[in-house]
């Protein structure tokens, strides 16, 4: 197989530590064939400082012209335009981090299918803290290991936000094009919207090849999220599914909440999206649970503008098969 050159797009946004991590950990690389640019959007010029410190010539700094946000920064990580004329992009946020072999194993994996989005597994680490148990990971039973097809991704979205930014690997040049544009602004759907822009099977790597941080919120990208405006944006999403891919869609729910134990979660969900006659089927009993998942869901569509009506309508959704059994 030829070499393959990796584009690291990096964001960073007043955590200077915590990109110092990141790029150490990038430097660390057992795999050599890499070039990172570091998006800032910092309101000090902290972030740059840790860059020219590091003095490392396959690390570019740029300043966003005006801030950006949480979304948008992201949104121009992910453009499926080469910076460097590298073969694939991945997205390395600042309050994270990989681990050394990262990069050589997706290579190794890439050896015997050229895969168009692949997504890597990450521990979980607590600012302050340190590594969680390694059984404590951000996508273990979620997705089926290996290829994931688009049925399954969208299936999963009935429980939780999909694809994961960190840890996501996108090949460049390609038509996938994972960019959610202006029309969302909640970073807590963020995740949700990218999921509906895949339509083609991906590769998902169960071991982890990096760490997740868990920070205050106040500190995060969901600073400044509303959320009522998130739950309406992801009872909105999940309506669109279930009336796109119905009862297939469901029963594929059905698998991934019995791998997780979930059953009360997908009836809350069903339920909260206005499906009782699905939600009672997987309610086990818990009748008054789903009524009241049923009463709030209606509140909120009642009370509350739909953060993500624009973006569904918007044709950017991918366009694929229905749902199998």
């Amino acid at each position: 197989m030829t070499k393959l050159d990796f584009e690291v797009r990096m964001t960073a946004c007043d955590r200077p530590a915590m990109l110092r991590r990141a790029l150490h950990s990038l430097q660390a690389q057992s795999y050599p064939h890499w070039k990172a640019v570091v998006y800032d959007d910092s309101s000090s010029p902290d972030s740059r400082d840790v860059v020219e410190a590091i003095a490392d010539e396959r690390i570019v700094y740029q300043r966003n012209a005006q801030r950006l946000g949480a979304v948008r920064n992201i949104d121009q990580c992910v453009a499926p335009m080469p910076v460097f004329g590298g073969d694939y992009g991945c997205l390395l946020e600042d309050d994270n981090f990989w681990f050394p072999n990262c990069l050589m194993t997706i290579v190794e994996y890439l050896k015997d299918r050229d895969w168009f989005i692949i997504q890597t597994n990450q521990r979980v680490h607590v600012e302050g803290v340190g590594l969680r148990p390694a059984n404590e990971t951000t996508r273990s039973g979620w997705f089926p290991v290996g290829r994931v097809e688009p049925h399954e991704l969208r299936a999963a979205l009935l429980l939780m936000e999909g694809v994961s930014n960190s840890g996501l690997v996108w090949k460049l040049r390609s038509k996938s094009d994972l960019r959610i544009g202006d029309m969302v602004a909640e970073a807590g759907l963020n995740e949700y919207c990218r999921s509906l822009l895949i339509a083609t099977p991906f590769l998902y790597i169960e071991e982890p090849q990096g760490a997740f941080t868990l920070t205050e919120r106040s500190e995060s990208a969901r600073a400044g999220d509303r959320d009522r405006a998130v739950n309406r944006g992801v009872q909105s999403i999940r309506a669109s599914l279930l009336r796109s891919h119905g009862e297939p869609l469901v029963r594929t729910a059905d698998g991934i909440a019995l791998r997780r134990c979930m059953a009360s979660r997908l009836a809350e969900s069903l339920a909260y999206c206005g499906r009782l006659r699905w939600a009672g089927v997987r309610a086990r009993g818990r009748h008054s649970m789903v009524w009241r998942a049923f009463a709030k869901g209606l509140a909120i569509r009642l009370t509350e503008r739909d953060p993500c009506g624009g973006f569904l309508a918007s044709g950017r959704i991918a366009q694929m098969p229905e749902a199998r059994p």
